[in-house]
């Protein structure tokens, strides 16, 4: 057990007691912690810190969890090119037990040490046995008693914990051995009283010296390690004796006096340093309350809940910056989700481009605040177009700045913090903005970040590559992305038990919609997809099987999660790194040469390929399906319309798009290319056909009167093909096949064993001119196909899909659901 912990008063040090004060007495036995030797050693078994021994014979050293050997076992069998149980039987290099700390004479009583870890005796008794008749150690011992001597005391370096082995040196065998080498070799340099204040302790395994640290800082080491070990993160004992070596080397006086230059001149690495940056934000953490937090310049948003830090250093007006930090502490409380930081971030951003502006602008800077007036505002507002307008930032950027001033300079009066006595006390009523200085929004003309077709089929064959990369886990998690449409993070977040069923046995996704704080939301899923979550969970399961079920995650973390209670967190950057090693994908695209459009295949750019485009794609897909806006609302989970609809661009738009390509393949009843070639359709064009036409079978009726009475007044329906009304295109030509073969299989019917009368028969039976007809349309049109070129082919065959999604005949026939749009139609249900 961990010895009493020191008095504070003995310490005096406030903050060394208040640390002393959060570290938990079952940690310290955890790693056999005694204020007196002050050694941190890692247990055998544990979670976290376990480091159980290695399982070559012979060998005391720590592996970490989960590995059978040891690090140092490991580099020597891949060297000696044996297999393992080779070299697992293969005699051990006589340093092998270097790591394995001092020990003590045998010699009863004596508390001497032996010079080396493999002799048995101290220098005095060894001699004696050698001078001896007898063979053995053992015989000597037992033949031979033997009177046990005091010792020379402690090794005279801070951090060394060993005894000197003789009276003729202050140091231990080893400490005294380093010495006598860097003078040989003349790398000693300093004093020595220095080199025994920063020389490091001898290497041991499973232990790390805290010995010659002040006070404060072993508090703070070991609040450190409590802390990573709480959070799950393994911390591994060469990367702590690296951070203690160097702050040693150092001599700091906490780890808050360190910044992470002096670490980098010291020579510590990445690890090391990350190390200490993360104690150095527990220790700022340690004590800290919104109430205090709330007077800083920087914010460590944990505090309130929230990730990240919030910064109001930008706004230069001392005022300013307190009002809009009483603003965000107001704010606070109505904000959740994963975004809250960066979302009062920008609102704090839009201040400081007008405490900028201020800056700039007036004589005083700004800082006089009761001098500002509405001039002050036109001219912000005059300095926002101006970057804007010079490509400082976009149009968007823009409208959030004047708005987010807006908003945070009307809060702030509501507040009441420009009445008497207050930080912004005679703020004029002029300095203001109104609705009117809000810039219009510009059109959006590509509403929606949604992925063509050819795209999102090259990534759902490249997902080899995502689990090759970044693991299992990321490649389920963007096949969930992909087919549900869900927000990164609420995949990310899915617990174990997110797959559910419906009365009827279809599946469900349960997931939390954390934006809107909308939990247990259910979204229809494909079979596919179930099996997808069904195969995770039962990974999973075999993963952690202590775990219970209803703690564990469908996507476990790889890292700092023993128990697979945490989540995966962000795919973001192992996507950027798969989609970058794609290849290029290659897409039909019009670019005009000369003035002409011409249709090239292009690759598309990857910077437009990021996970939360699969949620605009799986909106665009849906509609293009002819899902109704509403149960579209409801399948992205969105309170309003208007948000769903920014997801994707509306269907008339794309179909509009679409009858522009294939208008260039229309024809006639007798197959003659009716519209011009290659040019797109005027609006009034698009008009006219829009009022001026009738569905069909396999095409459109041109026919005015048929177009009014909506295709019920036709003398001669079904018959398209003997009308000059008629017309047709590529995107019906699936449908001309079909009706040929209904065609020929009727008259096939009709001229076997049917029972009919023959005016019946003949009334009925398909003529032969028809038949021709149709048939030769169909071969008209397939060869006007092969004289398009592959791009131009590609491009027709997205333009046919989208007009044919659009698409609804009524024919006297009831309507069935349809099933739901699947960018994999190829995966088994």
């Amino acid at each position: 057990m961990a010895t009493p912990l020191p008095l504070a008063r003995e310490l005096q040090d406030l903050r060394t007691a208040q640390i002393i004060d959060v570290l938990d007495a079952d940690f310290l036995n955890l790693v056999g912690w005694d204020w007196d030797v002050r050694v941190v050693r890692y247990p055998h078994n544990h979670p976290v810190l376990g480091m159980p021994d290695c399982e070559i014979p012979g060998c005391t050293k720590g592996t970490p969890l989960g590995e059978p050997v040891c690090a140092g076992c490991m580099n020597r069998w891949q060297r000696s090119g044996l297999t393992f149980e080779e070299f697992a039987t293969a005699p051990r290099p006589g340093t092998y037990h270097r790591s394995d700390g001092q020990t003590l004479c045998r010699v009863q009583g004596c508390q001497r040490p032996p010079r080396l870890v493999t002799h048995r005796l101290c220098t005095t008794h060894e001699s004696r046995w050698l001078t001896s008749s007898e063979p053995t150690v053992e015989s000597f011992l037992g033949n031979s008693p033997q009177k046990g001597l005091p010792g020379f005391g402690p090794c005279q370096v801070a951090a060394c914990y060993r005894l000197r082995g003789s009276e003729r040196t202050i140091y231990c065998e080893v400490h005294r051995g380093r010495l006598n080498r860097e003078r040989r070799l003349g790398t000693f340099v300093g004093d020595e009283e220095r080199w025994r204040l920063v020389t490091p302790a001898v290497t041991v395994n499973r232990e790390v010296s805290l010995r010659g640290l002040p006070d404060r800082l072993v508090t703070e080491l070991l609040y450190c390690l409590q802390v990573r070990t709480a959070r799950e993160v393994k911390t591994r004992d060469h990367r702590f004796r690296q951070v203690c070596e160097h702050l040693r080397l150092l001599q700091a006086p906490s780890l808050e006096a360190v910044e992470d230059a002096d670490l980098v001149r010291a020579g510590a690495s990445d690890d090391a340093r990350m190390i200490v940056r993360g104690a150095q934000t527990a220790l700022r953490r340690l004590g800290s309350s919104p109430e205090t937090e709330r007077f800083k310049d920087l914010w460590d948003m944990l505090v309130f809940g929230h990730t990240g830090t919030l910064s109001f250093a930008g706004i230069h007006q001392k005022p300013f910056r307190e009002a809009v930090k009483i603003w965000a502490y107001d704010e606070l409380p109505r904000r959740r989700g994963q975004h809250v930081t960066s979302s009062l971030q920008n609102m704090v951003r839009a201040m400081e481009r007008l405490s900028e502006a201020l800056r700039l602008q007036r004589e005083d800077a700004g800082h006089q605040h009761k001098l500002l007036g509405r001039a002050d505002m036109d001219n912000f507002c005059n300095r926002i177009a101006f970057l804007a307008e010079t490509g400082v930032f976009g149009a968007y950027h823009r409208i959030h700045v004047i708005r987010g001033v807006r908003q945070v300079l009307n809060r702030i009066r509501v507040l009441g913090l420009t009445a008497p006595g207050e930080v912004l006390e005679g703020l004029p009523v002029g300095f203001a903005l109104s609705v009117e200085d809000i810039p219009d929004v510009p059109e959006d003309t590509e509403a929606g970040k949604d992925l063509p077709d050819e795209v999102m089929r090259e990534l759902c064959e490249s997902l080899d590559l995502l689990e090759k990369m970044s693991g299992r886990e990321c490649r389920v998690a963007a096949e969930l992305l992909i087919d549900t449409g869900r927000r990164p993070d609420e995949i990310a977040k899915l617990p174990l038990d997110c797959l559910a069923r419906d009365p009827d046995g279809t599946p469900v996704l349960v997931y939390d919609n954390h934006k809107n704080y909308r939990l247990g939301r259910r979204l229809p899923i494909a079979k596919a997809t179930a099996a997808v979550i069904t195969e995770q969970q039962k990974r999973v399961r075999e993963r952690f099987p202590d775990t219970p079920a209803s703690k564990l995650k469908l996507l476990p973390s790889p890292v700092a999660n023993p128990e697979g209670k945490k989540s995966l967190g962000t795919i973001y950057d192992q996507h950027r790194a798969w989609v970058g090693a794609l290849p290029d994908i290659m897409i039909p695209i019009v670019v005009k040469i000369d003035g002409n459009p011409v249709t090239q295949m292009l690759p598309f750019d990857k910077s437009k390929i990021f996970p939360y485009a699969y949620r605009h794609s799986y909106a665009q897909r849906h509609a293009d399906a002819g899902v109704l806006p509403d149960v579209l609302k409801d399948l992205m989970d969105h309170r309003e319309l208007s948000t769903t609809q920014s997801y994707y661009r509306v269907s008339q738009e794309r179909r509009r798009e679409a009858v522009d390509r294939v208008t260039a393949l229309q024809f006639d009843r007798h197959g003659t290319r009716v519209w011009r070639k290659a040019q797109g359709l005027l609006d009034s064009e698009h008009v006219r056909r829009a009022i001026g036409e009738v569905a069909t079978a396999y095409g459109i009726c041109i026919e005015p009167h048929n177009v009014a009475a909506g295709g019920q007044s036709c003398p001669i329906r079904f018959r398209c093909v003997g009308c000059d009304h008629f017309r047709t295109d590529v995107s019906y030509l699936p449908d001309l096949e079909r009706y040929l073969d209904d065609l020929l299989r009727s008259r096939e019917r009709l001229m076997s064993a049917f029972e009919a009368d023959d005016w019946a028969r003949s009334e009925a039976m398909p003529s032969e001119e028809e038949i021709r007809r149709v048939r030769s349309l169909i071969n008209r049109v397939k060869a006007d196909l092969d004289d398009l070129s592959p791009e131009e082919r590609s491009q027709i065959e997205e333009a046919v899909a989208v007009v044919r999604r659009g698409r609804t005949i009524m024919l006297g026939m009831p309507r069935i659901g349809q099933p739901m749009p699947d960018v994999r139609p190829w995966r088994l249900p």
